[in-house]
């Protein structure tokens, strides 16, 4: 049981986080038990792929106060910078149009015969002549582009916004913590605690949310974060930015960061490529306990996060966060016919 103590410095952290204008998008997702995962029998999910459909995972928590900043600031445009699959190019254009701001994405270019998947679906949503296909030496110098851009844009009148790669900035960070949040509050519902956490990671932002939240709420769980894009350093420099940050927005202090572990995938190593042992991970979760997982982020977390679970003997109460992401399965469909094929229809 939490002390009055503790129970009183959360509702004074949670006050100071929603003290900024938050959309009304789904906060809160359920747990339950995994199946035939482990040996263990105390290994849990966190449903976050339920918080939404096109718009979906824990990348909309980053737009619970994204949005209202973008909406408040009169932006007539936002500029969304990423891959052109991208989970969050997906989400990012749904959310402006909706509010009525019109998203300009800057995409690196690919052939014409590879419009498939996350960047089918985001053309339906997106006239082609917003869409500006940058080869790698325009990336190069996307900051000037940007610039020239936004610059020729408010000649005309017209007000730029700018979304980071993967909504990776600061506005996003009060969103995030609904993460924290909620994960105590699933704790709380189900009379349990965490012991292990384990949370995929792509720019970062929501792994880092869930340690610095834990951090100044002293939460004793480990936090084990598969990082599936980036390297080390720059994990590390993005939580010191946003710790920074972090004291500085909300008027607190954190003295000792929460324990947590980097990993890398040990198989289909470099971001968005995929295998064999992929596949089989997404068909084994989908048999056993009727989950749907994306290649690219939610199955290599499972995938890896059942090894490390054995390798160290992880005891207690273990989380898996699903981030979502199951639409980019649209662009597999020739390889999950292919595994289908080798590991299904065999049976």
């Amino acid at each position: 049981m939490k002390s009055q103590l503790q129970l009183n410095k959360l509702n004074s952290f949670k006050e100071k986080v929603y003290s900024f204008s938050f959309a009304n998008y789904p906060s809160t997702s359920r747990i339950h038990k995994l199946q035939n995962f482990s040996s263990l029998n105390s290994i849990y999910v966190k449903r976050d792929d339920e918080l939404g459909f096109g718009a979906s995972g824990s990348k909309l928590r980053k737009y619970l106060s994204l949005i209202p900043f973008l909406i408040q600031n009169k932006y007539h445009e936002v500029i969304v910078i990423g891959g052109a699959y991208s989970n969050n190019i997906l989400t990012a254009s749904q959310l402006l149009i909706e509010n009525n701001i019109q998203p300009i994405l800057f995409l690196p270019e690919i052939k014409n015969e590879n419009r498939r998947g996350n960047f089918l679906l985001t053309s339906l949503l997106i006239d082609k002549n917003n869409i500006h296909f940058l080869n790698q030496s325009d990336f190069s110098s996307l900051n000037l582009i940007i610039e020239n851009y936004c610059q020729h844009k408010k000649e005309k009148g017209i007000n730029v916004g700018i979304i980071q790669e993967g909504a990776n900035m600061k506005e996003a960070l009060p969103g995030a913590l609904s993460l924290c949040f909620d994960i105590i509050k699933n704790e709380r519902d189900n009379n349990i605690e965490f012991n292990h956490i384990f949370v995929d990671s792509g720019t970062g932002l929501m792994a880092i949310s869930l340690i610095l939240g834990f951090s100044y709420l002293n939460k004793n769980t480990k936090i084990h974060v598969l990082q599936v894009a980036g390297h080390k350093d720059e994990f590390n420099n993005s939580i010191q930015f946003y710790l920074d940050y972090f004291q500085k927005q909300f008027q607190i202090q954190i003295n000792t960061l929460s324990d947590y572990e980097l990993y890398f995938p040990s198989s289909a190593k470099s971001f968005g490529s995929t295998n064999a042992s992929i596949f089989k991970s997404i068909i084994d979760i989908c048999r056993n306990n009727g989950i749907i997982t994306d290649p690219i982020y939610s199955a290599k977390l499972f995938h890896e996060g059942k090894k490390i679970i054995e390798k160290n003997d992880l005891q207690g109460n273990i989380l898996f966060i699903h981030s979502g992401g199951g639409l980019s399965l649209f662009g597999f469909q020739n390889e999950l016919f292919k595994y289908y094929n080798k590991y299904c229809d065999s049976n």
